[in-house]
């Protein structure tokens, strides 16, 4: 496995626990974190069984997945970024 593909696998599992980490603090209700936490898994989970079976992957299947399921979820890590130095409060 290259150095590019690794970075990439890190990215990945810090962005999956940035974003879970984060939305209990910007998200107002019980019910809504849960339901946010659902869809940003099963969004990934299926993203990634995609990634992970595309054919000629050059890399591992795990990895094919791993990148899928964090490229699912950097979307909302980069709202939570963006609600954390604006110092926003939960929505």
């Amino acid at each position: 496995m290259t150095a590019p593909v690794v970075l990439g696998l890190l990215a990945a599992i810090l962005i999956v626990c940035y974003a879970h980490f984060e939305i209990p603090r910007f998200t107002r209700g019980a019910v809504k974190r849960e339901v946010a936490h659902a869809v940003l898994a099963v969004a990934g989970i299926a993203f990634g069984a995609v990634c992970a079976t595309v054919p000629g992957e050059p890399f591992a299947r795990w990895a094919a997945f791993t990148l899928g399921f964090g490229a699912v979820h950097a979307p909302a890590a980069s709202i939570l970024f963006l609600k954390w130095l604006r110092g926003a409060g939960q929505s």
